[in-house]
């Protein structure tokens, strides 16, 4: 299934007067960390970057606004668009994916460090560990984290409802309600080291129509 990435260096964005519109801005002027406020202007410099390509808008005429559910809501010229995105950020990258309408979407890149195995133990199904080595740790936790984002629920669900075995994802409880009020897309799940030291997990799916 066709999805746009987008990686940008978070060390080397324009300012944000030249990405924000007027009401990305304030919500911008309330980030008080500068780590937290570097991360989310450069994902959605990112986003936007894909979405221009895609539409031709003008970076200030697509508007990127946060939403109480924490997914945020994509804005075209003044209208919701149908468009399927995801924004993911770790250790000075930014990435941004983007596919057409009547998709769901999640992405999610972290840096290949050492997980110890209580963290393991805690964060992973049984199921779920079929290897040890840090390289597969990390690889396990991008798919977990797309996964969750595709179906936009948050951090609200118990992470042991959401499993990748062997590459395909298994959910339970709330998080199987959730899919399935996605009408149970079939999801791929493709994982790679998108940037050197850096795994990275691209989870989509298409909609099937309501009959």
């Amino acid at each position: 299934m066709s999805c746009q990435l987008k990686v940008v260096d978070l060390n080397n964005l324009p300012p944000a007067e030249k990405i924000l519109g007027a009401k990305e801005s304030a919500f911008f002027q309330t980030l008080r960390f500068p780590k937290r406020r570097t991360e989310w202007l450069g994902g959605r410099f990112a986003l936007k970057e894909l979405v221009q390509q895609a539409t031709g808008a003008d970076k200030k005429e697509i508007e990127i606004l946060p939403q109480p559910s924490g997914k945020p809501l994509l804005r075209v010229g003044g209208k919701d668009s149908p468009l399927a995105f995801s924004i993911t950020h770790s250790h000075g990258f930014a990435v941004a994916g983007l596919a057409k309408e009547d998709t769901v979407l999640g992405i999610d890149l972290e840096k290949t460090a050492h997980r110890i195995e209580a963290w393991a133990k805690d964060f992973f199904h049984p199921t779920e560990l079929t290897e040890k080595s840090d390289t597969f740790l990390t690889a396990l936790w991008t798919q977990k984290e797309a996964l969750v984002k595709v179906l936009g629920t948050g951090l609200s669900l118990n992470s042991y409802d959401v499993r990748c075995v062997n590459g395909h994802a298994e959910f339970y409880g709330p998080a199987l309600a959730a899919y399935e009020k996605l009408g149970r897309p079939a999801l791929e799940i493709k994982t790679w080291e998108l940037v050197p030291g850096f795994m990275f997990t691209q989870a989509c799916g298409k909609i099937s129509p309501v009959i």
